[in-house]
């Protein structure tokens, strides 16, 4: 693939955001892709044929590489040996994994997300409990547990103020018990699924649950519960257009779970609910959106390519004025996506002046982070097919399997149309649904 300086971590990572250190960081990341990744694209799948053994195979010895490389202690804090490095950092490793397959970024990010999550509850006791095995040189998994069959997005919908939240922490002398159903986390499913010769095995689930749903945002929480828990089963994984080993999602089954009482990651009254709307929701798309970016100038790429050995009436394809002028408008929707997400994660990093990751200002701006991207990447992967015409839509070509991989990033969270909603709320405060008291009252979710 050609190298484009306007597309290298050097020309797009701007550095009122970042510093030439971070920017280096990327460019390492970005040679891994190009060198380790980028010919294994379509292993990652199974090739045409979906073979399971290349794909999970190919999966795990990738990850494993970048755990060695260092991408997955990279937020975790130094004191507990990992690399401490900045949001901005984080966002770069998601969006140069993604150029390759957005799948595989996915799967680094959960370790990310569990980290943020610990350190956001100030749980010094857990990080040490766990950094051992995210920091070591053997790779491992990890699940955080949000959606439930009833009512899908309702948790990311702050009128409902988790009272529709169905999985139940029950507090018994020193332990929780917990029951209910989640679906589609990921990776998810039986322990031995995920050991492999590169793959040590899962860390466990971090899970969304309620004490008590009519005490809402009071009753919130999240929960760590180990991989092999007692109660705890699983379906058979959900089969997907896209993401089909590197993400999969089953249906989590707890059945009376007991954990200690201090698997419970927040500690303080309202604070569960602030870091799942915060560090969960709100930080989970803006993960989403640097992802969505790195997919787009991958199929950019691939179409600058093809379109300069394209020839039209003996000139090069990207040389036509209707080639050109849409290859422009490509990479104007991907600049502005990336320098749009870049802001906001500084942002984050700046809470005094933004406020707190769980402000409904903030939300908005996450929510604007990711649907921006995901508006670009649909235009991207569309348009790009649509320029390649029948080689786009071959799968030799790779735009068919970004073209897949995009929707579900989009839609995870909350959606499309749940950004739209969070971002009105920034600017001019939240509303409830008509008539929701009233269910709510009838549901005793209200008194």
């Amino acid at each position: 693939m050609t190298q484009y300086s306007m597309l290298s971590p050097a020309q797009k990572y701007t550095r009122a955001f970042c510093t030439e250190e971070e920017i280096s960081m990327a460019d390492s990341i970005r040679k891994f892709v190009d060198n380790e990744v980028m010919p294994r694209r379509h292993d990652l799948e199974g090739g045409w044929h979906r073979d399971e053994k290349l794909a999970l195979e190919t999966l795990h010895e990738l990850y494993s590489k970048l755990v060695k490389l260092g991408a997955t202690k990279s937020n975790l804090p130094a004191e507990y040996g990992g690399l401490g490095l900045s949001p901005v950092v984080r966002q770069m490793v998601n969006e140069e994994l993604s150029r390759a397959d957005i799948g595989l970024a996915t799967m680094v990010g959960k370790i990310h997300w569990i980290v943020s999550i610990m350190a956001a509850a100030k749980r010094d006791d857990l990080l040490k409990e766990f950094s051992p095995r995210i920091v070591g040189e053997d790779a491992w998994t990890a699940c955080v547990g949000i959606t439930e069959p009833a009512g899908g997005a309702n948790l990311e919908d702050p009128a409902l103020q988790f009272r529709t939240i169905k999985t139940i922490a029950r507090l018994e002398g020193d332990d929780y018990v917990i029951k209910g159903h989640k679906i589609w986390p990921g990776p998810a499913g039986p322990a031995d699924r995920f050991q492999s010769k590169y793959l040590k095995g899962h860390l466990g689930y971090w899970t969304v649950a309620t004490t008590d749903p009519s005490k809402g945002e009071e009753g919130a929480g999240v929960f760590y519960i180990p991989p092999d828990a007692k109660g705890l089963s699983f379906s058979s994984p959900y089969e997907k257009m896209g993401f089909v080993w590197s993400d999969e999602n089953v249906d989590v089954y707890l059945d009376d779970v007991r954990i200690p009482k201090r698997y419970r990651i927040d500690t303080e009254p309202g604070e569960g609910a602030k870091i799942i709307r915060g560090y969960i929701v709100g930080l989970g798309r803006l993960a989403g959106s640097a992802r969505l970016v790195g997919l787009s100038q991958a199929v950019l790429e691939i179409v600058l390519d093809y379109t300069k050995h394209r020839e039209i009436a003996g000139l090069p394809a990207r040389q036509r004025s209707l080639f050109a002028a849409l290859i422009g408008e490509m990479f104007r929707y991907i600049e502005v996506a990336r320098q749009y997400y870049l802001a906001v994660t500084w942002q984050v990093s700046h809470p005094e002046i933004y406020g707190p990751p769980w402000s409904e200002q903030m939300i908005a701006k996450f929510s604007s982070a990711r649907s921006f991207a995901a508006d670009a990447a649909k235009f991207v992967t569309n348009t790009g097919m649509e320029l390649m015409g029948s080689y786009g839509y071959s799968y030799e070509f790779h735009v068919e399997k970004y073209m897949r991989d995009y929707k579900i990033v989009q839609m995870w969270l909350g959606g499309a149309q749940r950004d739209r909603l969070d971002i009105a709320q920034g600017l001019y405060g939240p509303f409830k649904w008509g008539g929701f008291e009233d269910w709510a009252r009838k549901e005793k979710l209200l008194p």
